[in-house]
């Protein structure tokens, strides 16, 4: 079994949460069919505080903690800070320290764009296109307009889509992606060196050379499959070096 990896987006209203709130989020896990949303405007409190998010905050953190890795766009410096910060505005519990992949840092580190925006990265790559969200839907949104609201989520799905089409381009690029064989191997790590790719899972890795280091060597890797390298396990050098300062 390999791991859990969801993809999610939020909207808001503000950049900063101590002076906005969340108007929808979006998720899905990778490879899975359905997108799950979760929205203000569907919360009982909404018709007498349209500005209250508690109830849809505790929905998301319901369903972002069963993932054993996250998936979101700029998401280290936005997504999980605001999340964090509106559960600990209500008096919840913060997020788990779950690994976060985040393709605004891969691109930002691999890629020569001229925006390391999502909408950028989709053009570039060819891939579906972001809905367009003017300024007058989003006023209208933020002042608890049910229709625009509607809108504003139809955005936050699609965005969903889009990112996961764009970690699919783009995580071969990754050089601290988590290892998704590791999350359910109830082994003592003590089997074959490398069989399947620790990005995709796919047992498709063609050995490609050797990593040196001072004191080790480690086989390089390429998967086959989504083009990511990685490396096995370091061995010793015959002779281990000790450099006298």
């Amino acid at each position: 079994m390999q791991a859990k990896i969801i993809i999610w987006d939020l909207e808001t209203t503000n950049l900063s949460g101590n002076f906005g709130y969340i108007l929808c989020g979006a998720w899905k896990v990778y490879g899975k069919r359905g997108i799950h949303v979760v929205s203000i405007a569907d919360t009982k409190t909404f018709e007498r505080d349209p500005t209250n998010d508690k109830l849809l905050c505790k929905a998301l953190l319901k369903s972002l903690e069963g993932a054993d890795m996250w998936v979101a766009h700029f998401g280290k410096w936005f997504d999980r800070t605001m999340m964090n910060t509106r559960l600990l505005g209500h008096g919840l519990t913060p997020l788990p320290p779950i690994p976060l992949i985040d393709t605004w840092r891969i691109s930002k580190d691999n890629l020569k764009l001229n925006s390391n925006r999502l909408d950028t990265i989709t053009k570039w790559l060819g891939v579906e296109e972001k809905t367009p969200l003017d300024g007058k839907t989003w006023i209208k949104a933020m002042a608890g307009h049910k229709p625009s609201i509607r809108y504003v989520i139809q955005h936050c799905k699609q965005d969903v889509l889009v990112l996961e089409q764009v970690y699919e381009k783009i995580r071969c690029l990754s050089t601290n992606h988590p290892n998704v064989n590791l999350v359910h191997d109830e082994t003592d790590g003590t089997g074959p060196v490398l069989e399947k790719c620790p990005i995709c899972g796919q047992a498709k890795l063609q050995r490609r050379g050797k990593s040196p280091t001072r004191t080790r060597w480690y086989q390089r890797y390429q998967c086959q499959n989504c083009g990511g390298w990685s490396k096995g396990p370091g061995q010793k050098h015959p002779t281990e070096i000790i450099t006298i300062r």
